[in-house]
């Protein structure tokens, strides 16, 4: 499957496409998707552990007459520090890589993060393509030119715009994914079917089981439908300046905060997501957007998806302070993006810190509830 994402309304780069190419085994085709670029020569920032879709892809490069530079580093939040991402440029330059060298992100969400980020800064900006191998980046990250690093207060603090060429989503990479991580991905997947499109969200929870399991079927039309819904949103916003890419932010303000609270050891992204979504329901219907019986309804089957504990420790003081530190946060308010239907949403930067109080409560009601009920 195949999915063009132009962007026409950004001054900075009128009529800039990238192409996102969806579907099992087709990192064999690479060097044909970038038989264009203006040089041959790549430069591989790569997950040290994926050895085998290294191979893949250093492989399919060779074999269309590349020359193949590979940068090994080591996954994970601390790869989006300043201290790990400064000898990356260092790597670069000692390869002698120049403007019309392409950079090739090969890993997960951090990966792509930290690896889009050199390649916006990097002798001001050259073009590079993702290569997620990970399902949250697959459905969501590896798509949109966000690229980031963390800074000590907050995630993703620091960071560009500057698109990919290409996005390829090849799912034969996902069979390694750990539990845990399938879970993550499940958890953004369905953000798209509770923000846009009811049909899909019926869908993921018919087939969850499937998706869980990697069926390639299923994870394909995921995949395929989720970064469709992205692509339309990031095509007429593409700087995030217009309030159209806020809403793919649903359960981020939360999710985001909780990552934080934990030092980013005890989630996964998609698990604290999976939380955000559960808070920002609550929220919603504390706000009078959402009716508690709609609020159910979603909330029973993310419930069902199994994430480390909300930690105890976590207060409404607290998560006020760290939700006030996020980049939609304008003039000392705390945007949320709620939900007022299943496919709906709504911006409120009116929430007040009794509002917060009383939606953790609420949440946290549910989750016990839920929990003595399977006891």
């Amino acid at each position: 499957m195949k999915i063009k994402l132009s962007f026409n309304s950004g001054k900075a780069h009128p009529g800039q496409t990238c192409d996102i190419q969806i579907g099992s085994g087709i990192t064999k085709h690479l060097g044909k998707w970038v038989a264009n670029s203006p040089s041959k020569r790549a430069f591989i920032i790569a997950d040290a552990k994926l050895k085998s879709a290294r191979t893949k892809v250093r492989s399919a490069l060779l074999s269309a007459g590349w020359e193949v530079h590979e940068i090994p580093v080591k996954a994970g939040e601390n790869l989006k520090d300043i201290e790990s991402v400064y000898p990356l440029y260092g790597d670069l330059l000692k390869a002698k890589a120049d403007r019309n060298s392409v950079l090739f992100a090969l890993g997960g969400g951090s990966v792509g993060d930290a690896a889009g980020f050199v390649a916006s800064t990097y002798l001001r900006g050259i073009d590079w393509v993702g290569i997620p191998t990970t399902l949250l980046a697959q459905v969501d990250s590896s798509v949109g030119g966000k690229t980031a690093i963390n800074h000590s207060t907050g995630k993703n603090l620091i960071g560009t715009f500057h698109q990919p060429k290409l996005v390829i989503c090849d799912t034969d990479f996902l069979s390694t994914l750990s539990a845990r991580e399938v879970v993550s991905g499940l958890g953004e997947t369905v953000k798209y079917g509770i923000t846009f499109d009811p049909k899909f969200f019926t869908y993921l929870v018919k087939h969850h089981a499937q998706f869980l399991a990697l069926d390639p079927k299923v994870l394909t039309q995921a995949i395929h439908k989720s970064l469709s819904w992205k692509a339309r949103k990031v095509a007429h916003d593409e700087f995030d300046r217009k309030g159209v890419r806020e809403v793919l932010n649903f359960g981020h303000t939360f999710g985001h905060a909780l990552e934080s609270f934990t030092k980013y050891e005890n989630f996964q992204h998609g698990e604290a997501l999976i939380w955000g979504m559960r808070f920002a329901l609550a929220l919603s219907v504390v706000r009078g957007k959402l009716k508690a019986q709609e609020c159910a309804h979603i909330e029973l089957f993310l419930r069902s998806l199994k994430t480390p504990p909300l930690p105890k420790a976590l207060n409404a003081e607290k998560l006020t302070r760290l939700m006030s530190k996020d980049k939609k946060s304008r003039s000392g308010k705390i945007h949320f993006v709620l939900l007022e239907k299943l496919g709906k949403t709504t911006s409120d930067g009116d929430v007040s810190p009794k509002d917060i109080k009383q939606a953790l409560s609420m949440l946290r009601n549910s989750t016990e509830a839920n929990t003595g009920a399977k006891r």
